[in-house]
């Protein structure tokens, strides 16, 4: 026994004691916020946060009493933070996390198990390996597929792309990237995706060293899926130009809208083309465990990787999402052995084999107890209730004459905006007046903390969104809270009115 004997976990009294002691301090302050949580943002100015935070954030040379930490962080961080549980938070795919997930962070936390080589994650790295293989089946992957727990999709995209262009380099260059580098050719290599895609391709592309040029953005209609017909307009267009298709990202739940792109259609011809195909599912992957709707993904086993965020639908806290791939091989292409942690000749799984972080969390283990918990049955149930909800919404604001609807959800997210019977007749002045408005009614609401609505914006006009992943939403306090967004938008028009009137007299 040392010292410093208290401050880590071990069999002796005095740690478990302090343990205990600083877990039911934990407890107790969450509990207590939330028991009494009455909207999702308590508004604070920027300058005050700031000041706040530099002053708790001060190192101190003495250690405090727990009580009193935990007296600080909840004067600060438990009120000022945003509360993504209260069903109020609907601006972006940031989900409320479920209880059984929180209490499997505390396991991954106390166990610390570092998941790159086997022998410092025995267990975990088993589990993780048959969480895996439990998603591989639900994808309705074959038995060549594998797959890795990442941080979440701006790494499975990355994942993606790096292992499209390598084995592209590899097939048709001999070239093994890793050790020769890319050849000349590289400056050529061109990815498609929608025009909606997450803007991590863009990023990959360019952290990738082939360039945010090689981007191709595809067209969508007018449900916001990309549209197959220019897809292979574009296709030929570059071939034909000597540049070198070799992958296309299809979007499985677009960001602003939930549009799912046609994998069906995309996947018979990438298959002609020879181009993989990449199926960022990272916000729709949880309709694989959907009653009503698992339709929408049937066709997700036909991409050659997939993007999976269980930080987003799958009600996990961050981070926590993963990368399959249809063939467990293409995993070499990023494989590099270290004496001291995976030699060549172990038997053993290490899983930085599979991926390119060293040091990773045992994330797997927040989606196996949250499963065990829950079931599939009512995960299932509760995937359709957000969809279900959100149609209803949107049905309720497609009756509205001074609410323009964008789209009719496929998922939980809804886009639209207030619209003003006040017109000008300068064009441009009305979308200026028009983008302003709704940009007040965001801004108010999110400093009021009653209603947190996310922006956008569609051929440069500003529409309001919300994202409804959270079960505890319903429809009725929907309309309510809309019905409020509405009356906020009514007011600002009156101000305006009252402005042009000051103008005409002057």
């Amino acid at each position: 026994m040392t010292a410093f004997n208290k401050w880590f976990l071990s069999s002796s009294a005095n740690s478990i004691d302090n343990y205990y002691q600083y877990m039911s301090e934990v407890v107790k302050i969450v509990g207590t916020h939330y028991q009494s949580l009455e909207k999702p943002y308590e508004y604070i100015e920027m300058e005050d946060i700031q000041e706040k935070a530099a002053e708790f954030v001060k190192l101190e040379n003495e250690g405090k009493l727990p009580n009193a930490i935990f007296e600080s962080i909840q004067n600060l961080v438990m009120k000022y933070s945003l509360h993504i549980s209260h069903p109020g938070a609907m601006a972006h795919l940031h989900c409320p996390p479920m209880i059984p997930a929180l209490a499997a962070e505390v396991i991954i936390t106390a166990l610390n198990q570092s998941m790159d080589s086997w022998d410092q994650s025995p267990v975990a790295t088993y589990i993780e390996d048959g969480v895996i293989q439990e998603m591989i089946k639900k994808i309705n992957y074959p038995k060549t597929a594998s797959g890795v727990f990442t941080s979440g999709g701006t790494q499975s995209n990355y994942m993606a792309l790096l292992l499209a262009r390598n084995e592209y380099c590899a097939k048709h260059f001999s070239i093994n990237v890793s050790k020769q580098g890319l050849p000349a050719e590289a400056q050529k290599f061109r990815i498609f995706c929608s025009e909606k895609a997450h803007f991590t391709v863009q990023q990959s592309a360019a952290q990738l060293g082939l360039g945010m040029q090689s981007v191709v953005t595809i067209k969508t209609n007018e449900r916001f899926e990309m549209c197959p017909e220019h897809l292979y307009e574009e296709i030929e267009r570059v071939k034909k130009q000597g540049d070198i298709p070799f992958t296309v990202v299809a979007t499985i739940g677009t960001t602003d809208f939930g549009s799912i792109d046609p994998l069906h259609e995309l996947s018979k011809l990438t298959e002609r083309e020879n181009i993989w195909l990449h199926a960022d599912a990272a916000y729709g992957g949880a309709l694989l465990f959907s009653h009503s709707y698992s339709h929408l993904v049937s066709h997700l086993h036909k991409a050659d990787s997939i993007t999976m965020d269980f930080h987003k639908w799958f009600y996990q806290p961050v981070s926590c999402g993963a990368f399959f791939v249809k063939k467990a091989s293409m995993f070499e292409h990023i494989q590099l052995h270290a004496d001291y942690l995976n030699p060549e000749e172990d038997s053993q799984l290490h899983l930085v084999d599979r991926s390119i972080q060293t040091t990773k969390r045992f994330d797997a283990l927040k989606l196996w107890l949250t499963f065990q918990a829950v079931g599939k049955q009512e995960f299932g149930d509760m995937i359709d209730y957000t969809i279900r909800t959100a149609r209803q919404t949107a049905d309720y604001l497609q009756e509205r004459k001074d609410i323009e609807l964008l789209n009719t959800p496929e998922m939980n997210a809804i886009v639209f905006r207030y619209q003003p019977n006040i017109h000008y007749r300068d064009k441009q002045k009305q979308r200026v007046f028009e983008n302003t408005i709704n940009q007040s009614i965001q801004q108010l609401f999110y400093d009021q903390g009653r209603l947190i609505m996310a922006k956008t914006k569609n051929h440069g006009q500003v529409y309001l969104k919300l994202t409804m992943l959270n079960p505890l939403i319903t429809f009725d306090e929907t309309v309510k809270r809309l019905d409020e967004v509405i009356s906020l938008g009514k007011d600002l028009e009156k101000k305006e009115e009252r402005l042009r009137e000051h103008a005409t007299i002057s």
